[in-house]
């Protein structure tokens, strides 16, 4: 069984800090850093325990900030491998996780040392990401650090190029909101547009990442954005602007399927159909639908299915499936089978009674049909 995450952070990785930090600064007191940044860390999640240890390296690091800096600085490794590298990097200095702490230090200490804090973070980002710690940064001294981002867009090296998106993500999981870029996301949009066709795709993957973010406050900007991307794209742009549109995808958002060529104009649905007879749990649903191309010229599509389940309280639920997408050709009719199974799964918990079942077409829904799920306890008392 593999070990939780958070177990990064354990005494020989404490232990490894403790070595990087005595060469860079002789005076280091080891062992009261291993007693305070082992104490009470295995009660921590991960985030807590990156904390925990940056409180212990407050107590037994130097007072000056710039001075700390200089030894976090000198104790740091070889660049963390991304985009299939080979990693190089040795036992000598810290890499990888190990530097979170590092970067949360400046975060909460280097506010009032903007300049040295930043550089520190460009610094540190090729170790490990300083994504989490610079949005302090932009909560407290935004334009300054706005400006230094829209510098380090064209930066050489790939780590402090992602972390102008990555870190000014609006909704960057573990990390607060960023409330005034979810608010308006003019703020940010220029540096993705300066990184969409990034030569790395580890830089390319987070502006896909950064536009879903923005999608989920402002759809309508985000396809439109993409939509203007799409035009001469490279196949690298092609599978960005796919990702950063999942979320406006998944909700069948209008603009969004127009501008990936599935557009509702023209394909007609006919002949829906759910069995009729009422469905066992555990057993498996048929239906199906036609599809028909209206026009003389071929036209693609998505088509989803929707199935309302029953709830607790006898209200129904929408939950959208993948079916199938593809091409049809002028004047084309295609028959649409599927089956779908409903058996005990951890998710979801079935009730019986009238399910709807609906097909979504490039976005747009039409009712097939309903059915009866008869549950195992009703099947036997029959």
């Amino acid at each position: 069984m593999d070990e939780p995450f958070k177990e990064v952070f354990n005494r020989p990785a404490l232990e490894r800090m403790a070595v990087a930090l005595a060469t860079a600064y002789p005076r280091f007191e080891a062992v009261r850093f291993l007693d305070l940044a082992s104490a009470g860390l295995s009660d921590l999640e991960l985030k807590e325990r990156s904390l925990h240890i940056s409180k212990a390296l407050k107590e037994t690091l130097p007072s000056a900030f710039p001075e700390v800096v200089e030894i976090m600085l000198s104790s740091l490794g070889g660049a963390y491998p991304v985009d299939g590298e080979i990693d190089e990097r040795n036992e000598v200095g810290l890499s990888g996780f190990i530097v979170m702490p590092f970067t949360d230090y400046v975060m909460l200490h280097g506010l009032e040392h903007f300049d040295l804090s930043l550089a520190a973070l460009k610094n540190m980002t090729s170790r490990f990401s300083g994504e989490f710690a610079i949005r302090a940064f932009l909560e407290g001294n935004r334009d300054r650090t706005l400006e230094l981002l829209s510098e380090w867009c064209d930066h050489e090296d790939k780590h402090v190029r992602r972390l102008v998106s990555e870190g000014s993500r609006p909704r960057l999981p573990w990390a607060p909101q960023l409330k005034q870029f979810m608010a308006d996301p003019s703020y940010t949009l220029p540096f993705l547009e300066r990184l969409k066709d990034d030569p790395s795709e580890y830089v390319r993957r987070s502006v896909a990442n950064h536009l879903n973010d923005i999608s989920k406050d402002h759809p309508d900007v985000v396809a439109d954005v993409c939509a203007k991307w799409l035009e001469g794209a490279s196949k690298e742009r092609v599978k960005l602007v796919r990702h950063a549109l999942r979320s406006n995808i998944k909700a069948a958002h209008q603009p969004t399927l127009k501008a990936l060529g599935y557009d509702c104009e023209g394909i007609s649905v006919a002949r829906p159909w759910v069995q009729s007879e009422p469905l066992i749990y555990g057993g498996a649903l048929r239906f199906g639908i036609e599809l028909v191309n209206d026009t003389a010229a071929s036209r693609d599509y998505m088509l989803d299915f929707i199935i309302y389940h029953q709830k607790a309280n006898g209200k129904l639920a929408p939950k959208v499936f993948k079916w199938r997408k593809g091409k049809l050709e002028a004047g084309q009719m295609l028959r649409v089978d599927g089956k779908h199974s409903i058996r005990p799964i951890t998710t979801r918990k079935y009730y019986a009674g009238e399910h709807k079942v609906c097909a979504l077409l490039n976005g747009v829904e039409h009712p097939m049909g309903d059915f009866e799920l008869v549950m195992e306890t009703e099947e036997l008392a029959l």
